[in-house]
């Protein structure tokens, strides 16, 4: 008795082969175990809103805590001496809010807001064909002296003897007050 060779399996029996292994490959990819519905997107997305409806709803053991918050502190309103013609030095009313600055011109830094109504004495002058009339003023109750703008002033009393001055220096740029 001869003993028997190996002979390589035919084309037929190597594609046989093939197929049960991509079957079997196939069967151990399935995600879902046979018999179990599908379900569609609007059951999933029904779902997850059921379940975040809940969670939002959901009683906790504890509050939440509150971001704590500053509460702006309001300046108290102080009465202004209105402005009258028995003033003996001339004086700025504010027409409007406007910025109290360190000096003579919108480059320099504001220090204070002249609120609408408030008067504060003239005491200095700077002329410019620029930027027009600045008033150095010193407040008339509560405020930071410095400088306004004359358009956003209504002035009563004499300013002719008010005195002109000069500008400060600029400030330069990046610096801080």
């Amino acid at each position: 008795m001869e003993p028997r060779r190996y002979r390589p399996a035919g084309p037929i029996v190597r594609a046989g082969v093939w197929v049960l292994l991509a079957g079997l490959v196939a069967a151990g990819c399935r995600s879902t175990p046979p018999g179990t519905p599908t379900l569609s997107s609007e059951e999933i997305l029904a779902t997850a809103q059921a379940i975040a409806e809940l969670t939002r709803n959901a009683p906790t053991s504890t509050p939440s805590p509150v971001p704590a918050t500053s509460t702006p502190t309001a300046i108290p309103v102080t009465s202004t001496p209105s402005a009258t013609a028995t003033l003996d030095f001339p004086a700025a009313v504010a027409k409007y809010n406007v910025s109290v600055r360190s000096g003579p011109g919108e480059e320099y830094p504001i220090v204070d807001l002249f609120l609408q109504g408030q008067t504060a004495q003239i005491i200095g002058r700077f002329d410019n064909t620029t930027i027009g009339t600045w008033w150095s003023v010193i407040r008339i109750g509560q405020g930071i002296n410095g400088w306004v703008w004359s358009g956003a002033t209504d002035v009563t009393g004499d300013t002719s003897r008010v005195p002109i001055l000069e500008a400060p220096p600029t400030p330069e740029p990046g610096a801080t007050s």
